[in-house]
């Protein structure tokens, strides 16, 4: 019989425009050992399959592996599909942050062995021990049980030398899946170039622990060209945490991008302290054309509280930090770089005043935001600083086993999708914040969204106008959609499901330049 793999992402409600990288870097060290690989992202943007679905698929092919990807967010919906495709698996493998970070719980809950950490190394010794039939004791990052008893072993290989890893393999995903229409073939264009982060944030888990390290400029700019030569992909999206730390490794990489002449245009995302304006010069004429920055906050305690300040690149201040990204807005508008804003409010000491002087914040600042604001409100994850320090204390240990969802199926509501994309995290309210905090919270995340359907509108509209009134329309909208859902919420979707889903036809409509 044929050796078989499935790998597997849950349905958890919010869409995945792009494929897992993780799907495509094990999928091609699964080929080379005789698997055949098979995909199911029931989560991708355009797969309507089912858990039942699933389980149909695994009685027809008979992969002798099974594995699930897992985040911590979505937890419950991978325990969920574990539960049904249990009886059917003959042997079920778990990656990813949560598994990671919970290697034990997962065992319990139906999993066969836990895959910890970066997985490229641990997952080739892995599957050569299953096909031998070795013992698993040897093969290094994994967790299993054995005669009742938990098993972890050592800590998996870093793979300090990135380069040794082939390009990642795009074509064990579905494009029916991602694309439906011609500008979304970009949603492959996905590049992870770097892995880890000096950074020592307390809210962040990191997979890849905090060695940093690069490809270097020659391989990722040979992925580039792999990416535009198979799949036509002419904007380069880099999903690295820090993309800009290592500037002798950026600079080499614009050089290639602008000696090519190839074209593409792309985006990425990085620190505070890690960007000046010599380097956003040097990656706007290499074809940059959007940062998003990981601001997070301008409160000086927060800041400190969430160990942003590290006192690199002459930034040892909170002071210094608001004004040095103060300076990359300003340098991003001088060099026509759009620019988003991660911010992430929510920390258990923060008051009802930080709330209103982060609202003064983003209404200084919003001018010069020409993407958008992202980031989201706290929700503290296992495996991290906040979380060990504060889950007892506020009773949320294991959150995510107990919690009840907000939403029960796959709907979001409209005030969702462009003004209030953060509302399901401020129900989580782990903190126990009262009234007039949660009303300060509220508002500020608010008064980012109205500024995020403002760009949405110019973005897609050329006449100044009709940009105004579309963002006008939206504006109101979204506010029937938060009474509507005050009321219930299949009242709410009976009125706004349709409009919701007419939105979307302006998704890649091009409006005003400066913004696209």
């Amino acid at each position: 019989m044929d050796k078989k793999i499935l790998f597997l992402k849950a349905r958890t409600g919010m869409d995945d425009p792009s494929p897992p990288m993780s799907f495509s870097y094990l999928g091609k060290i699964a080929e080379e050992r005789g698997f055949k690989v098979l995909v199911e992202n029931l989560n991708a943007q355009y797969n309507e399959k089912t858990n039942k679905d699933i389980v149909e698929l695994i009685k027809k092919e008979k992969p002798s592996i099974v594995g699930v990807h897992m985040f911590t967010n979505a937890a419950r919906d991978s325990y969920n599909l574990i539960k049904d495709i249990r009886p059917f698996c003959s042997l079920l493998i778990a990656g990813g942050p949560h598994p990671t970070a919970c290697p034990e719980e997962v065992l319990e809950r139906g999993v066969d062995i836990a895959v910890i950490g970066e997985a490229e190394i641990s997952f080739k010794y892995l599957l050569d021990a299953i096909s031998l039939k070795k013992n698993l004791k040897n093969v290094r990052g994994i967790a299993y049980m054995e005669k009742g008893k938990f098993v972890k072993t050592k800590p998996a290989e870093i793979i300090y030398d990135l380069d040794k890893i082939p390009i990642p393999d795009k074509d064990f995903h579905r494009k029916s899946d991602y694309v439906r229409i011609k500008e979304e073939i970009n949603n492959f264009g996905q590049i992870l170039s770097t892995r880890g982060c000096p950074g020592r944030c307390t809210y962040c888990f990191s997979l890849f622990e905090k060695c940093f390290r690069i490809v270097s400029a020659k391989k990722v700019f040979e992925e580039i060209k792999y990416l535009h030569d198979k799949y036509g992909i002419d904007f380069i999206n880099f999903i690295d945490d820090s993309f800009t730390i290592n500037k002798k490794r950026l600079y080499e990489l614009c050089d290639l991008f602008i000696e090519s002449k190839i074209g593409i245009k792309w985006s990425c995302g990085t620190r505070v302290d890690f960007l000046d304006r010599e380097m956003i010069k040097k990656m706007k004429e290499a074809g940059c054309k959007m940062i998003i920055l990981g601001i997070e906050t301008a409160l000086p305690k927060t800041l400190l509280e969430m160990n942003k300040v590290l006192g690199i690149n002459g930034i040892t201040t909170p002071e210094l930090y608001v004004q040095r990204a103060d300076d990359i807005l300003k340098w991003c508008e001088e060099f026509d770089v759009r620019v988003g804003a991660n911010i992430l409010c929510g920390f258990p000491w923060e008051t009802p005043e930080d709330m209103r002087e982060m609202q003064r914040y983003i209404n200084r600042i919003k001018y010069r935001i020409t993407q958008g604001f992202y980031g989201g409100i706290l929700q503290p994850q296992p495996g991290t600083s906040m979380y060990d320090r504060y889950a007892k204390k506020y009773g949320f240990e294991k959150w995510w086993l107990y919690k009840e969802p907000l939403f029960k199926d796959d709907y979001r509501p409209f005030f969702m999708t462009y003004y209030h994309q953060y509302w399901d995290h401020l129900y989580n309210d782990f903190f126990k914040f009262n009234r007039k905090y949660f009303k300060e919270i509220d508002k500020l995340y608010k008064l980012m969204g109205k500024w995020n359907l403002y760009i949405f509108a110019r973005r897609r509209f050329k006449n100044p106008l009709i940009a105004y009134s579309i963002y006008q329309i939206s504006f109101i909208l979204s506010n029937i959609s938060i009474i509507l859902f005050s009321i219930s919420l299949r009242f709410e979707r009976m009125f706004m499901e349709k409009i919701k889903k007419f939105s979307y036809r302006f998704k890649f409509r091009k409006g005003d330049k400066k913004l696209n």
